[in-house]
């Protein structure tokens, strides 16, 4: 929706303000604020309705409401002792003093808009209206015409009802919450009957699933165990919704349950399968009840396998799918009415790739693919067409045919979208939505204090110390999505770097010894910021999966890829545009400007430090995995080693040093990224963290 306010042009769905030809973008919340202003102008709006209906119902402090409207007065350069926009009454509220005129939609969403049936008709009288003055055909040959096209268009199968089914393409128009939780809700599942909604709940350290009752809102939760440690999840309907089946985990075990179900009466669980130990699966009922989906790795951080289960004879059986790279085949989803999945499944390059996979014959099918950081497409209702969530970071869902063509935008919201779910209502779709607020801290050895670097209402994270230890670089959402900004080691003189328009996602920043540029490492990609412009332009590399980013030198990137399977050290000239290889020896390298930090990895798991690669022979140092995810997790700074270890919902950041006994516990991170310096630690801390589950209605 776009609003004429004053002189100011207001779009929620960019998340703009504009004014003349200057354009600035908005956070998240400041949006959602700006929005019911603009709904609800002339009124006096109490702190306690903007909680409810700006912030759904969180918990916040009075701090946090203050400072969205502070931005929001920044935005719109208005002084509160002479407001001209936001009027602030004592002990009232807010009251939004301007009266804002609700514009047409602009250019972009007239050209999403006119993929809508609706707006076909409209656009085809538009055409003919425009062509009325050219010469016409006679109106026999015209009938000719027709009766051809209809003759070939029925032997092509044209007119069946799966073709002209991918035309009619709802847009979502109005959405209600499922749940309320203070928490993060996710993984929706609407019971057969519609009756009850099974969802997870991450809340502090604790994952759980539970069932909801949609008729008197009674819930049980699906307890397994009365370990403390022990995390659920998962759940799937039988078809009949006679019967869930779920996923147990705990750091030392891996295990499927299936269970009856009557009202929200759970019957015993029954051991169906044991998982590999650090395996987070997903599992689901066929349309046969007694034929299951599910999902697991070898190891914890290794790409997931499907297979499937036959709970009468007990065989498991390896499924045809697309080759593993990254995560592997975690995301499927069962067809609505055929034995058929549909795999969301990365490949060489990192184009997301959509595979259909017919459970009776064992045949995979491509069906298109995408260059870009999307994520876990279902099919439609019918069963015609693909829906998933937009671009990084995903506001929009957005449904494709199975070639991948005709874009429709079915959603759009204030919210980061989680992926979506259909509802078993046959019509409608769940979606989670929500935010998360991750701040940046920063740990001071010698006063051993914690400072407070970067602390937006949004996601702020992959913070790196420059090497000359007065600046720090990190990525936030703060503009909507995601640019690289610069402060210094106080947490002033903050500034955006980038002006980034697309929908690129970086999973890793790296400084050149000298200041003069970042690294960004993309999915497929690696860019060259530079430190003054804030231009990026990409390595002349293929596209393919990249890990462990370092320098050699200000002029040699370092990192590793997957040759021959196994990963080998490549080396890129920044100068040259030239690769060259390490010997086949080294997995991976992590350069240091101070040379005795640099270390080495071989083939074998074998550790080495230093210029001469010296062999470690610490037995706690040579258990730590290298990288967590794509980024190094070990490094070193001088005479002390760190490294991070997931447990219990966080990050713990561990130091070692090689005269001590053991190692020490350092503090708790949100984040699998940390940086050190000589000075300190830079870390991050999630400040609050909410997704609800939403319905789509149908009216």
């Amino acid at each position: 929706m776009r609003w004429q306010i004053e002189h100011l042009v207001f779009c929620d769905l960019q998340q703009t303000l504009t004014f003349d030809q200057d354009v600035e973008q908005l956070e998240p919340m400041v949006v959602e604020l700006l929005s019911y202003f603009c709904q609800n102008p002339s009124r006096i709006i109490s702190r306690d309705e903007l909680v409810d209906k700006v912030w759904l119902g969180r918990t916040i402090t009075d701090n946090a409401v203050n400072r969205v409207v502070t931005k929001l007065r920044k935005a719109l350069s208005d002084n509160p002792k002479q407001p001209k926009f936001i009027a602030t009454l004592p002990k009232k509220g807010y009251k939004f003093i301007v009266t804002p005129v609700e514009l047409a939609a602009d250019s972009k969403q007239v050209n999403e808009q006119s993929n809508h049936p609706s707006a076909n008709i409209s656009m085809s009288r538009q055409a003919e209206t425009k062509n009325s003055k050219k010469p016409k055909l006679s109106y026999l040959f015209t009938l000719v015409l027709i009766v051809i096209s209809i003759g070939v268009m029925t032997q092509l199968g044209l007119f069946s009802s799966n073709f002209w089914q991918s035309e009619t393409v709802e847009p979502i128009t109005r959405i209600k919450a499922l749940t309320r939780g203070a928490g993060r809700e996710s993984q929706p599942r609407v019971s057969p009957d519609g009756e009850f909604l099974a969802f997870v709940e991450f809340n502090g350290d604790k994952m759980r699933t539970i069932i909801k009752s949609l008729i008197d809102e009674q819930m049980v939760e699906v307890s397994h165990s009365e370990q403390t440690n022990s995390w659920v999840g998962s759940l799937s309907w039988s078809d009949d919704g006679s019967m869930v089946v779920y996923l147990v985990t705990t750091p030392t075990s891996c295990q499927y349950f299936i269970r009856g179900f009557d009202g929200l009466s759970l019957k015993p669980p029954k051991l169906i399968h044991n998982c590999p130990q650090g395996s987070y699966g997903k599992i689901a009922f066929t349309h046969d009840n007694n034929r299951l989906v599910y999902t697991e790795a070898e190891k914890r951080n290794s790409p997931f396998t499907l297979f499937e289960l036959n709970l009468k004879t007990g065989s498991k059986k390896r499924l045809n799918q697309p080759i593993h790279y990254l995560g592997g085949n975690s995301q499927f989803d069962m067809h609505p009415t055929e034995n058929k999945l549909l795999i969301s499944s990365p490949d060489k390059q990192q184009w997301e790739g959509f595979y259909s996979l017919d459970l009776e014959t064992d045949e995979l099918q491509l069906l298109f693919k995408q260059d870009a950081y999307i994520c876990c497409g279902i099919w439609n209702h019918q069963g015609d067409r693909v829906v998933l969530m937009g671009e990084h970071p995903a506001y929009q869902l957005v449904s494709y045919n199975l070639r991948g063509k005709d874009r429709r935008v079915i959603y759009s919201g204030g919210q980061q979208i989680g992926a979506p779910e259909r509802h078993s209502n046959g019509k409608d779709y769940l979606l989670t939505a929500g935010r998360v607020n991750m701040n940046t801290l920063y740990f001071n050895h010698q006063s051993q204090t914690v400072q407070l670097i970067a602390n937006s209402s949004v996601d702020d994270r992959l913070a790196r110390f420059s090497y000359q230890g007065n600046w720090v670089a990190y990525i936030s959402l703060a503009s909507g999505h995601e640019e690289i900004w610069l402060t210094d080691v106080d947490g002033n003189n903050t500034r955006k770097l980038t002006q980034f328009t697309d929908h690129r996602h970086y999973v890793d920043l790296i400084w050149s010894y000298d200041g003069a540029f970042l690294l960004g490492l993309a999915l497929n990609e690696i860019h060259l910021i530079n430190r003054q412009t804030g231009k990026a332009s990409k390595l002349k590399l293929p596209q393919f999966e990249i890990r462990g980013v370092s320098l050699k030198d200000n002029q040699t990137v370092s990192f590793s890829s997957n040759i021959d399977n196994q990963w080998r050290v490549t080396h890129y000239d920044l100068k040259s545009e030239e690769l060259s290889y390490l010997e086949e020896r080294w997995s991976y390298v992590r350069y240091s400007e101070v040379a005795s930090d640099s270390w080495w990895r071989d083939q074998s798991g074998q550790l080495y430090v230093g210029e001469n690669q010296q062999l470690m022979d610490d037995p706690i140092i040579n258990k730590i995995g290298p990288l967590l995810g794509r980024r190094f997790n070990l490094k070193k700074q001088a005479n002390h080693w760190y490294w991070q270890v997931f447990n219990n919902g966080s990050y713990q950041l561990y130091s070692r040093v090689l005269t001590e006994p053991t190692e020490q516990l350092e503090l708790e991170n949100h984040s699998s990224s940390y940086d050190i310096s000589s000075q300190g630690i830079l870390y991050h801390q999630v400040e609050s963290s909410n997704a609800d589950i939403y319905t789509s209605v149908k009216e």
